[in-house]
């Protein structure tokens, strides 16, 4: 009997409410069983299809466990309380799930683009030493860690409607590419503070009054910043607490490339590309300074 964890999280980027991490936990026989159900990563799916194929996912693991990760929990880690950062925060619940579970191989979808390093740093944190660890970029590939995006976003979706009732406020999504967010955040971020991530960028800004108008309004914050005639990797990685990761370079033009809600693509000019819908690209690219 080969004892099987996949670890997927669901809402890592947005400015507001929690992220939820899954661990599912599955018997290799049980695997068909699974398949059958052709699970797909979440964002692929309505939310409509999550919700039918949520309760058949459960039916068929053997386990599952949730982290809801709450913002202050996340803050913490993105300020480098306790020697973290929202990437070894990962890592020590995934670490978590796999002490409990104890699976003979596990399958994780990595949030670091040195999966290298991170692979190490987890490792360290496992009592069994030696479990198969499968870290991928996109892991959602493997149907069990399929199964988990799901179940984490259907669980990160309810804990959302559970804020909006309990304030009786529709705020949408929670992401920056949200008008109602936005318009949430610009007008409630003192009034609420505890739903949302005083780490993130713009929540950060609202409080130091360097947004005069709108979250899309970065004129402000780039007067503040150092002027440079190219952008480095360096510039991107702030991206990172937003929920892009890095990818490999396509062409030998390319020195970095980023995927997230957008892509951008950094050359080795220092030029920037920023691709995808214009609300998203327009906070992106105000972020990174770019005009």
């Amino acid at each position: 009997m080969v004892l099987i964890c996949g670890i997927d999280e669901a809402r890592r980027g947005p400015v507001l409410g929690p992220m939820v991490m899954c661990g599912a936990f599955i018997d290799e026989d049980d695997m068909p069983k699974l398949i059958a159900l052709k699970p797909k990563d979440s964002k692929l799916l309505t939310k409509e299809e999550r919700e039918e194929i949520y309760p058949k996912l459960i039916n068929v693991l053997k386990s599952y466990k949730l982290f809801i990760i709450q913002p202050d929990e996340i803050d913490k880690a993105v300020k480098g309380g306790d020697g973290l950062n929202l990437n070894r925060l990962e890592a020590v619940k995934q670490a978590e799930i796999l002490n409990e579970f104890n699976p003979d191989m596990a399958i994780i979808d990595c949030p670091s683009n040195n999966i290298n390093s991170y692979r190490l740093y987890l490792k360290k944190l496992l009592k069994n030493k030696n479990v198969e660890l499968i870290l991928e970029h996109k892991a959602e590939r493997y149907p069990l860690v399929a199964a988990a995006s799901i179940i984490a976003k259907v669980t990160g979706d309810r804990e959302i409607e559970k804020i909006k009732k309990q304030i009786r406020i529709d705020f949408g999504s929670g992401y920056l590419s949200d008008p109602k967010t936005v318009e949430f955040l610009k007008n409630n971020f003192e009034k609420y503070p505890e739903l949302f991530r005083k780490s993130w960028f713009p929540y950060q800004d609202l409080v130091n009054k360097k947004f005069q108008k709108s979250l899309s309004d970065f004129s402000q914050f780039l007067k503040e910043e150092k002027k440079h005639h190219g952008h480095t990797i360096d510039d991107l990685k702030k991206l990172e607490d937003f929920g892009f990761h890095f990818e490999t370079p396509k062409s030998e033009h390319e020195l970095a490339i980023m995927k997230g809600s957008c892509t951008v693509i950094l050359y080795k000019s220092g030029k920037l590309l920023v691709q995808g819908d214009e609300k998203t690209k327009k906070n992106v690219m105000g972020l990174l300074g770019i005009s």
